[in-house]
């Protein structure tokens, strides 16, 4: 029998919590440590939520509500990879370039935004992969469009999309994923900016309550006419950046999901009315080094770093040895692993000769990470290995706000060593997108700045061999590693903690949830 926790005892550990106070429904109405299935669940992230407007979103967290608030021409179906159609009564390819889409009439806008067409659909497309127009902000994602030529609206509900090459993966991560929800051109166009805090879609649910700090509540879309039939009228979305804070709140009753790391979640194995299931990951982490700042821009610097830092001592500092390593950027179950990848070894001596040679010693740097245990953990044990080869580490532990801000634009110029965290899908090229020249000042942190490196993801991302796209996507990595800008640490391991009664669903491998498919048991 697991120990029971008082609402008094949860609210005392309350300083991981994003506060509650600032939704319209008591946090405790929500959830409850007795009973059975309800029509309200609530559910934690565990960073504070950005912009949920399609084209500026950050990652999983925006991607999962965005899942439920927009439709897309298809989707992947309940806990599977294989796709169903959405918003599109047909999608076909027409060439190994155009693909055309009829779309199901009726589907409608929330907020009085009236019926989608294919006009709102060549409008969501175009203003992720297109150049801006007058000078408008490039979108996060815009990689995952690479190659659109255009979206041309040839009725009110059907249209064509034009590619300039043939895309491996056009279904799979783009036009089924949150680069291919479907946003209205007239709420875009009429809300500007706080589209991103007031979206406006068509799917099952719309957002109610959006605090960015705290969290969001979804509710039902009063005018969706979609075939999906959702189990609840309402899921409150509740930011709990503390794995402690949560673990009581789970015990207290005033959480019904959370993903958890696997130690993170041990304690909650065996408690009355939860169910803790281990989910392997595709996520990826790594210590990267800012190869344009000096002395990391000298190669024999980033060496003596790699070389002195022992991967299995910061994975098991880390994750409680409940994580397997990683030697390369793209996991294991995805096309295009490299399974050859050198495992290197913590080699002291070797290291201290290479700072030598680079003429260096007595380094002072800073690493940056989140906020979050198993980051620092890991950071710590990097500082005391570093300092045996004469690198003092000052360790930067930051809230994810200001985290993520950590190595954009001109603040990014002066980063030195950080660990990050990226979301895998089950495709090369997503997981590499972000290394690619144009992603210095947004998401390449390291300012890897390999023209080869970008050709070769270019003919990757067009090659339907598939025999000869994974050597590609091997030889991308090699790049990578020569480099000697990424320590490859982890793939992660997760544990998904609900209550009993809860089914949670989910795109397997990844950390995409599919709240509109949530159901009871």
């Amino acid at each position: 029998m697991g120990k029971r926790v008082s609402r008094r005892d949860f609210l005392a550990a309350g300083a991981g919590f994003a506060g509650t106070s600032a939704f319209s429904v008591p946090f405790a109405a929500y959830a409850q440590a007795t009973g059975g299935p309800r029509n309200n669940i609530v559910v934690r992230v565990d960073r504070e939520f950005a912009s949920l407007d399609p084209a500026f979103r950050r990652g999983p967290p925006e991607g999962n509500v965005m899942r439920s608030v927009f439709q897309h021409l298809m989707v992947p179906k309940a806990n599977a990879v294989d796709h169903e159609l959405e918003a599109a009564a047909e999608v076909k390819q027409v060439s190994p370039t155009t693909i055309s889409f009829r779309l199901k009439p009726g589907q409608m806008f929330s907020d009085g935004f009236g019926e989608m067409t294919a006009d709102d659909v060549k409008f969501s497309f175009e203003r992720i992969g297109l150049p801006p127009k007058d000078g408008g902000k490039v979108a996060t994602y815009k990689a995952d469009w690479i190659g659109l030529v255009g979206v041309e609206a040839k009725s009110k509900y059907e249209g064509l999309i034009t590619l300039e090459k043939p895309r491996a993966n056009i279904f799979d991560v783009v036009i089924a994923d949150g680069s291919g929800c479907i946003v209205s051109r007239k709420a875009v166009e009429q809300r500007g900016d706080s589209f991103g805090t007031k979206p406006v879609g068509s799917g099952p649910y719309m957002v109610a309550e959006y605090d960015r700090q705290k969290g969001i509540v979804l509710r039902r879309n009063p005018v969706y006419g979609g075939g999906k039939k959702t189990r609840f009228d309402e899921i409150s979305i509740r930011t709990i950046t503390d794995d402690k804070t949560t673990e009581l709140a789970l015990r207290a009753g005033e959480l019904d999901f959370a993903l958890l790391s696997p130690s993170a979640a041990d304690p909650l194995r065996g408690v009355a009315g939860l169910t803790v299931t281990d989910q392997p990951s595709m996520a990826y982490v790594w210590l990267g080094m800012n190869m344009e700042k000096a002395p990391l821009s000298d190669l024999r610097v980033r060496q003596a770093i790699r070389l002195a830092l022992d991967v299995d001592q910061m994975v098991l500092a880390g994750y409680n040895g409940k994580a397997p390593r990683l030697n390369t950027a793209v996991p294991p179950q995805v096309m295009g692993a490299w399974k050859e990848a050198p495992a290197y070894k913590r080699n002291v001596a070797e290291a201290k000769s290479l700072m030598a040679a680079a003429g260096i010693k007595d380094l002072k740097v800073k690493l940056t990470v989140q906020n979050q245990q198993v980051y620092q953990n890991m950071a710590l044990v990097a500082q005391a290995l570093l300092a045996e080869i004469g690198i003092t580490v000052q360790v930067d532990a930051q809230p994810a706000g200001t985290y993520f801000e950590s190595g954009k634009g001109d603040v990014g110029k002066n980063l030195d060593l950080y660990i990050s965290k990226f979301s895998g899908k089950h495709d090369p090229n997503f997981v590499l997108q972000w290394f690619m020249p144009k992603q210095i000042g947004e998401w390449n942190w390291s300012r890897f700045n390999s023209p080869e490196f970008e050709a070769l993801y270019n003919t990757a991302s067009s090659e339907l061999d598939p025999a000869k796209r994974r050597q590609e996507v091997i030889d991308l990595q090699k790049l990578m590693d020569k480099s000697s800008a990424f320590v490859w640490l982890t793939n992660e391991a997760s544990a998904v903690v609900t209550r009993s009664w809860l089914k949670p669903a989910s795109i397997p491998g990844w950390i995409d949830w599919q709240y509109s498919d949530f159901s009871a048991g």
